[in-house]
């Protein structure tokens, strides 16, 4: 197949996908007639610990990659973690050898100033990592590498959910 043919079947295509109704949910353009109701938009409730505050900056970055001031969001969202380390594999002689670390959470977003809120779920993470045997650093940092990465995809499924809903009911996004 020649590269002219190739051409004009990939503009083609290109063609039928624009009127597939798919929409990108960041961007300008994300919602209909332009409602982006993401960005500087939702507020985020102080969330505790070490993994919260790793948890509440990730769902920033999501959520408000600009640094929009969100102090006058339209949306709050509150967010419960639970850690909880669970050996996996142990020896023998009791010696773990691998941990799973399990993330459970459940967010409720509020339309500001209401008491009850619109929108809820939970959601779990699991991951693992091995205990390097006389290696405390290395095993201190696969342990913080797993728990980055948990608390990153929860972060991302934290931003699809809330979007899919926002655009669901077709909220309209909060003037620039």
């Amino acid at each position: 197949m020649s590269l002219r043919l190739k051409s004009i079947l990939a503009a083609c295509l290109l063609v039928l996908v624009t009127g597939c109704g798919f929409h990108p949910m960041y961007g300008d353009g994300a919602l209909a007639g332009g409602a982006t109701p993401m960005r500087g938009n939702i507020a985020i409730d102080t969330i505790g610990g070490h993994e919260g505050q790793i948890f509440k900056t990730a769902l920033e970055d999501r959520f408000n990659p600009e640094g929009l001031n969100s102090q006058n969001a339209e949306y709050r969202l509150n967010v419960s973690l639970k850690k909880t380390l669970i050996p996996s594999v142990v020896k023998s002689d009791g010696t773990i050898q691998r941990y799973d670390v399990r993330f459970d959470s459940t967010f409720r977003l509020y339309k500001s100033g209401q008491p009850n809120p619109i929108f809820s779920s939970e959601t779990r993470r699991t991951g693992s990592y091995n205990v390097a045997v006389n290696a405390n650093f290395a095993t201190y940092e696969a342990e913080q590498d797993v728990i980055e990465r948990l608390l990153q995809e929860m972060a991302e499924d934290y931003v699809m959910r809330i979007a899919s809903y926002l655009d669901s009911t077709g909220a309209p996004a909060k003037p620039k």
